[in-house]
């Protein structure tokens, strides 16, 4: 009588695996580390931008609680699509983060790749060049205001002591926008060129022997190693530049505040002159939701353009 086979089970481990739960210790750690700035971040930013909301949808007088201004619904926003001053701010911004972008981020990255290199005084030069971040934007403004004075400025002073006509600068509708982005790029862009030092300084030195060996020359070297390697670099200084650019304020309130002629008008000035100025506190609110509105969507855009280019490249 043939015997038959007996049917063999695979033996359990004695660990056999369990679900890990979701609330382990270290989980509950993090957390309880980010709740306090969870807090100050609801508080301090979205709290602020949904009462921001509240308010442009009322008729609000600055005195009364919100609760008992009548609701005007988007009656604020109709007006801000037909206002004159609001898209002639707005182009005035898409000119500054234009200006930044184009200015700031190839001179930064030029003067960190020369900054990085061998040569004597690097370290004053980076100094140097920071320097102008650690001042105020109101003492920025206020030298350069009086830098652009028209009649005791430097700026025309030498202008005649060569035998050329001054100019009103500040005082001049074409020409105060410019002046302005001036001061800006003398004042940030230090900002950028610390920034791209960090990471050129982060490039394995090994990838520049290597290619010195091949015979790569100099120009080569930042060419096909050091600027390719800056692109993540480049994209994170990008978008500072573009939400830095649309909330610009201080340093063109010092200098200008948006005039003359609103020719240097942007969108935070004009906010800021509606709210405190005019006493204006629901379109004043209606111009700071329309700016974080404007800002945040950007930001996006840039983001998401950004990342497909990097997924596809």
């Amino acid at each position: 009588m043939a015997q038959s086979s007996a049917v063999q089970f695979p033996r359990m481990n004695g660990t056999a695996q369990t679900r890990k739960p979701f609330f382990t210790e270290q989980r509950i750690t993090a957390i309880l580390f980010l709740i306090p700035a969870l807090i100050i971040f609801l508080v301090f930013v979205i709290w602020p931008i949904f009462m921001s909301f509240r308010y442009s949808v009322a008729h609000w007088d600055g005195i009364k609680p919100i609760d008992e201004a009548p609701f005007v619904g988007f009656q604020n926003y109709q007006r801000l699509l037909e206002d004159p001053i609001f898209w002639k701010a707005l182009r005035n911004n898409i000119v500054v983060v234009i200006w930044s972008l184009l200015s700031q981020i190839p001179i930064a990255m030029g003067l960190a790749i020369l900054l990085t290199g061998k040569i004597k005084g690097s370290a004053f030069f980076r100094t140097l060049y920071f320097a102008p971040l650690v001042l105020s934007d109101v003492l920025v403004g206020t030298i350069w205001n009086w830098f652009f004075n028209p009649t005791i400025g430097l700026a025309n002073s030498f202008l005649r002591s060569i035998g050329a006509p001054g100019g009103a600068w500040l005082g001049d509708p074409n020409l105060a926008l410019i002046c302005v982005l001036f001061v800006a790029t003398w004042k940030f862009l230090g900002f950028y060129v610390v920034i791209y030092i960090a990471a050129i300084q982060g490039i394995p030195e090994e990838l520049y022997e290597a290619a010195q060996i091949d015979g790569a020359s100099g120009l080569q070297l930042h060419r096909f190693i050091t600027i390719p390697l800056l692109s993540t670099t480049s994209r994170t200084n990008a978008l500072l530049i573009i939400v830095g650019s649309l909330k610009f304020f201080d340093l063109v309130w010092t200098l200008t505040q948006g005039g003359p002629s609103n020719g240097s008008e942007l969108m935070a000035t004009y906010m800021f002159k509606q709210a405190f100025s005019s006493q204006d506190w629901s379109y004043g609110s209606t111009l700071a939701f329309a700016l974080f509105f404007i800002a945040f969507g950007a930001a996006m855009i840039f983001t998401l353009l950004t990342r497909n280019r990097e997924r596809t490249a």
